[in-house]
């Protein structure tokens, strides 16, 4: 028995050109829908950086308005020491007024944990690299900023006090270590923010928001205590 291929309608080169068209429209086809994904992902990858960025800025300039305070809280701690000496030696000593606290700006990370699963994959390595170590430093530095805020209400305990127990003082001093610890723990992690914000080209900034932030309050850095010999 003898079987016959049937034959097209034109003959078989004219049937391999038109397969050939019909594989190449495919494969513009699929080339094309390549170049719209490609263009959506760097349309989505643009948009989401211009957000985080704005973001990060804003972070970076929340920690910048902390550490400026920094030298307050020093002098602060300072003469929380020579007052917690003064008392060790027996002389009482009012304050001037309510010990308080370094003020902070929250930070925020709306925008980075809003990011879809597949979007981090489309954003350069060493870009992708520096904001999540950003993120971690600013998670790690908010964590520090909070116990630091447990620690100053601690101290504004003190504010009324005028003769002070042992165990007062034990825990006064306790209370000046973590908070002067602190303070140099936020500190650090801000310098610790420059590689990572060199590599984006990002600079601290609260843009829209700048009008409303205020400074930082003066009482904060005025004195505690009479001047040393005064007392």
């Amino acid at each position: 028995m003898h079987f016959h291929l049937p034959q097209p309608l034109h003959g078989w080169r004219e049937f391999a050109g038109e397969v050939g068209i019909i594989v190449l429209g495919v494969l513009i086809a699929l080339g094309a829908e390549s170049v719209v994904q490609d263009l959506h992902w760097r349309i989505d990858v643009r948009d989401f950086r211009t957000a985080v960025d704005v973001e990060l800025e804003f972070n970076l300039a929340a920690g910048e308005y902390r550490v400026r305070e920094s030298p307050c809280v020093e002098r602060r701690l300072a003469e929380l020491d020579r007052w917690s000496a003064a008392q060790r030696s027996g002389h009482s000593m009012p304050l001037l007024r309510a010990i308080g606290f370094p003020r902070r700006i929250n930070t925020d990370t709306s925008v980075w944990n809003s990011r879809g699963a597949d979007l981090p994959a489309h954003v350069p390595i060493q870009a992708r690299l520096a904001y999540s170590d950003l993120y971690d430093l600013i998670a790690n530095q908010w964590e520090l900023i909070e116990g630091e805020r447990d620690t100053w209400l601690n101290l504004n305990g003190f504010d009324h006090a005028t003769k002070l127990s042992s165990g007062d003082l034990v825990r006064l001093d306790e209370l000046i270590f973590r908070a002067r610890t602190l303070d140099r723990l936020i500190v650090g992690d801000q310098h610790d923010f420059r590689t990572d914000t060199a590599t984006l080209g990002l600079r601290p900034s609260f843009g829209r928001f700048a009008g409303d932030i205020s400074t930082p309050p003066r009482e904060f850095c005025e004195p505690l205590l009479p001047p040393a010999g005064t007392a």
